[in-house]
């Protein structure tokens, strides 16, 4: 019988036993034996990602925005406690009530009668900065949040320049961040 192939001299025969396709086959099968490897890897860090990752993320995140609120309510009543004028010292303290606590907002409001009377005979004005703040203790209910804060005051008698570092303690009363006290830090 007669080959009508033509054949390169310096080529090897092919086996016709088809072990070359053996080859192929073992590469394929070693190709996809690898892909399903991949794929049960992705499979299980995704399950990971999903059950204790996520949550984890959901957490601290949960975690940032509570102390982010709190230190919110703690310098905004920083501000507002440091800018009064005598112009505007009736208003004072209704810029103020709404950020206090029901308990401290009787104490703040018999401190307020002083206030206002100092004010209005020094002719006080006030504007205050708050330069830094930071959330000392929190948990769902309460918290502490540590508040530095400058103002400058001017009187009938002099200008000065006042430097508070107050503790200012909030609780949570329907989903709100208040001011339930503040006391000075040496």
């Amino acid at each position: 019988m007669t080959d009508d192939t033509t054949q390169d001299p310096g080529e090897q025969p092919r086996p016709r036993d088809g072990s070359a396709g053996d080859g192929r086959l073992r590469l394929r099968w070693g190709i996809t034996a690898f892909l399903a490897v991949v794929a049960v890897v992705a499979a299980v860090v995704l399950v990971l990602e999903v059950t204790v990752l996520r949550p984890r993320s959901e957490e601290v995140s949960s975690a940032q925005q509570s102390r982010s609120a709190v230190t919110r309510a703690a310098e905004r009543f920083a501000v507002q406690v440091n800018n009064y004028d005598v112009s505007s010292v009736d208003d004072y303290q209704a810029g103020i009530s709404p950020l206090l606590s029901p308990k401290f907002k009787g104490e703040f409001d018999k401190a307020m009668t002083d206030i206002v009377q100092s004010v209005k005979q020094a002719k006080m004005t006030s504007k205050g900065e708050v330069l830094t703040s930071a959330v000392a203790s929190l948990d769902p209910d309460s918290a502490q949040v540590l508040v530095v804060s400058d103002a400058n005051v001017k009187t009938v008698f002099d200008t000065r320049a006042r430097h508070f570092r107050w503790e200012v303690s909030l609780v949570k009363i329907d989903g709100k961040w208040l001011v339930d006290n503040f006391t000075p830090v040496a």
